[in-house]
């Protein structure tokens, strides 16, 4: 119950960044534009999900650590990808940093060291 937000957070700017990346970046705009956009972040955040639950107990939120696996996705998926599909990810990974920083700052001003 006390991710929620954050899981709140990470959709809202998922989103906010698909509409954004179909109106101004997409080289072809059509219908499946939108679907096969919306289909790779549910697939980035799958893989971004179970990385961040195999090494959180590793990594901890209170860890720096964790802003390092949008990183390490990044660079599995960086060969092969063109131009716009980088720019995408890129997006992706830093709406994800921007959550899990939240997340270790009010988990360090709940509790300090």
């Amino acid at each position: 119950m006390k991710s929620v937000p954050y899981i709140l957070l990470y959709i809202i700017l998922v989103a906010a960044w698909v509409m954004l990346f179909y109106q101004f970046m997409t080289p072809v705009k059509d219908g499946q534009a939108i679907l096969s956009l919306l289909t790779s972040c549910a697939f980035y955040s799958l893989i971004w999900g179970v990385m961040v639950s195999l090494f959180q107990r590793l990594f901890g939120w209170r860890g720096y650590g964790m802003l390092l696996l949008p990183v390490a996705i990044m660079i599995v998926f960086l060969l092969g990808m063109d131009k716009s599909t980088f720019l995408f990810m890129i997006g992706l990974m830093l709406i994800s940093v921007l959550v899990s920083l939240t997340k270790i700052f009010a988990y360090r001003r709940k509790n300090p060291r």
